[in-house]
């Protein structure tokens, strides 16, 4: 017997920003995209190791020689310019070849331009599924035409970013046991809780959402778990209490303060921010909570945006996405379904 419900009735299934093939992609990536600075080889190729070992996932090893420098030192001749980009290559093909010893997959590729700009274009034309990047603590604020790699790659791509800075320690293991999530009281952090998740189904961890309340704060009411509880989207929290185990946590303090706090002292191995704050804009963005987490954070700090967005910005030109690089996506997607079709014909 049939029975049919009235549409005014049942309410219809809430659509979700991301879908669970992006997910699955983004916690267990085929394609992680590192971007080094060539002088950040100890602190960085640990980390891309250890996430590319866990996956088994193939590596594009990438270094930025921007062009706003030599537009700015006029002065520099072709010879030493040439030299420095056989220099970057040099190095380059060096941690690639470190990384093939130990079994990866890795592909160097030296970009030319800006980085908000070349970065984000490698990401969608690559099919790229996460990018770890190591930060940049002190940028050269005193050159305004240069923008720091790390806030551009933040503030641009639509994939989980995985930023290591200076006090990350190195992981002793692949185990990842304790994730936190950093939320807000704004309410817009499904995609960072749907990829929060998966992550920790994917790990076997334990799963805390970390609100932090400001002193200062104009509401009267103090903020408890049941209150967070009722902010985060419903469907998405209750899928992740039901696969992993979740706990609300609730501070009062400073954000940035409170996350690193937190973190260090119950040993977290993963952060996850649910905005990577206003990137566009350099000194507001240092004062952030963003850029005060991740530089201080003792493990990886994963940025996710908070909706999907274009990579590249309106003014880029068009022929950066279509003509600097051959499409990966459609040969990966191509790959994936006839992996699909052997496996049943094999049943």
């Amino acid at each position: 017997m049939q029975v049919f419900r009235s549409a005014t009735i049942v309410a219809p299934l809430s659509r979700r920003p991301v879908s669970a093939r992006k997910l699955r992609m983004w916690c267990t990536p085929e394609l992680i995209l590192g971007v080094t600075t060539l002088t950040d080889e100890q602190a960085l190729l640990p980390h891309i190791i250890n996430q590319a070992r866990c996956s088994g996932a193939r590596i594009i090893l990438a270094h930025v020689q921007s062009t706003q420098g030599a537009q700015v030192c006029r002065k520099t001749s072709l010879q030493r310019r040439t030299n420095g980009a056989s220099d970057a290559h040099e190095a380059l093909d060096r941690m690639a070849r470190q990384l093939r010893w130990l079994g990866f997959a890795c592909e160097p590729v030296l970009l030319s331009g800006p980085p908000e700009l070349e970065i984000p274009c490698l990401v969608r034309s690559h099919g790229v599924d996460r990018v770890v990047i190591g930060f940049d603590e002190d940028p050269d604020l005193t050159t305004r035409d240069v923008f720091p790699i790390t806030q551009g790659v933040l503030g641009g791509v639509d994939v989980p970013v995985c930023a290591i800075g200076r006090n990350a320690l190195h992981p002793s293991d692949m185990a990842i046991r304790n994730i936190t999530l950093a939320v807000s009281s704004e309410p817009n952090c499904e995609v960072a809780l749907s990829f929060a998740c998966r992550l920790a189904q994917e790990h076997r961890a334990r799963l805390n959402v970390l609100h932090v309340t400001s002193r200062t704060s104009d509401s009267g009411e103090a903020a408890t778990a049941n209150s967070v509880t009722a902010k985060l989207p419903f469907t998405t929290w209750r899928e992740a209490q039901l696969f992993c185990p979740t706990e609300i946590v609730v501070r009062e303090g400073d954000p940035a303060d409170e996350i690193l706090s937190y973190c260090s002292s119950t040993r977290q191995d993963l952060i996850i921010l649910c905005s990577p704050g206003d990137a566009r804009i350099t000194e507001p963005w240092r004062n952030g909570v963003s850029y005060r987490t991740i530089a201080g954070a003792r493990c990886p700090v994963f940025v996710a945006r908070r909706e999907s967005t274009a990579a590249l910005s309106v003014d880029a030109p068009a022929a950066l996405t279509t003509n600097k690089f051959s499409p990966h996506r459609e040969r990966r997607s191509g790959a994936e379904e006839g992996r699909q079709i052997s496996t049943k014909a094999q049943k």
